[in-house]
């Protein structure tokens, strides 16, 4: 516990793959911090995370109890699933009950964990995931009382990882062909070793920090840009295995993915991805990014080493 005998930092969607990086992060490095979660404790979860156990994240009454005496709350839970099975009513009673029970609490702050994709101009902004995350950013910052941060999260890799980066890891791996020798266009990334630091940084962030950062959106991200290309190259080189690229023209890509429904998964592959600027973070929390492609791929070589 922190002073007044409260938790430092509360987290929902405890079982995930972003939580488990924060809460083994802020247990490495003494923050006072609990995991709420549906699921019952995980064997990885060390007795310095606190665990308290949930049934709805829409019963305002067990996410009051569970929150307890946090001073800041992660948003990670109801993550809207991309296939249109979460409707946006369900969403925005799951963020209604958080937000009353932040508020009965009277926690200091709130970091939302969204996307990139909710700014809807970045190739799935239309989608029924980044319009889910752009309902979760507006419910949390209309309510005024309450200091909210936003963090636009482009896509997140690490040991464990799922999504687009971790598919593209696997075909790495398997030695496969990939049509992806002209998807040079840059692309940031965001690995979960640098989001977890971030997280703990702003836990630990003065009020002034706070009261300066709050009801803004920020777009955390290594600081570097990489094409699909580069990167297929740099995982290759860490798992130990010949790239194998074909140079298929990117028009052809953006039809074959437009027949087969794909064009999400392609358009994760081959189009621009631009954030702000790192040094917003820095100015306002004082955090910079603790690792960097290629460097932070490291992990893949660990993955084939225990496989």
């Amino acid at each position: 516990m922190n002073e007044n005998g409260k938790v430092r930092l509360a987290l929902t969607g405890g079982t995930g793959f972003i939580a488990r990086g924060v809460l083994e992060n802020c247990a490495g490095t003494g923050l006072p911090c609990r995991a709420l979660s549906r699921s019952t404790r995980p064997s990885w979860a060390g007795q310095a995370i606190e665990w308290a156990t949930v049934c709805s994240y829409d019963d305002t009454a067990a996410l009051r109890q569970a929150l307890g005496r946090a001073k800041y709350v992660l948003h990670l839970a109801d993550d809207p699933a991309r296939d249109n099975m979460r409707s946006a009513e369900e969403t925005v009673r799951a963020c209604d009950a958080l937000i009353e029970a932040i508020r009965s609490n009277r926690v200091d702050g709130v970091i939302v964990a969204s996307s990139v994709y909710a700014a809807g101009n970045r190739g799935n902004g239309e989608s029924s995931y980044a319009l889910a995350k752009r309902t979760i950013e507006q419910r949390f910052l209309a309510a005024t009382d309450i200091r909210t941060v936003v963090l636009r999260l482009p896509p997140v890799y690490g040991p464990g990882g799922g999504g687009g980066f971790a598919m593209l890891s696997k075909l790495v791996r398997k030695g496969l062909p990939l049509p992806l020798g002209a998807a040079t266009a840059p692309r940031s990334y965001l690995s979960r070793r640098n989001l977890a630091s971030l997280i703990v940084a702003m836990a630990n962030a003065g009020d002034d920090a706070w009261k300066s950062a709050a009801g803004r959106v920020f777009e955390p991200s290594d600081g570097v840009v990489v094409g699909t290309r580069d990167l297929v190259h740099a995982m290759a080189a860490h798992i130990g295995v010949a790239p194998k690229l074909l140079h298929v023209p990117l028009g052809l890509l953006r039809i074959a993915a437009a027949a087969t429904g794909k064009m999400e998964l392609v358009s994760g592959a081959i189009d621009r991805l631009d954030v702000a600027p790192v040094g917003e973070l820095e100015a306002a929390f004082g955090w910079r990014p603790l690792e960097r492609m290629p460097e932070s791929l490291a992990f893949l070589r660990e993955t084939v080493s225990r496989s």
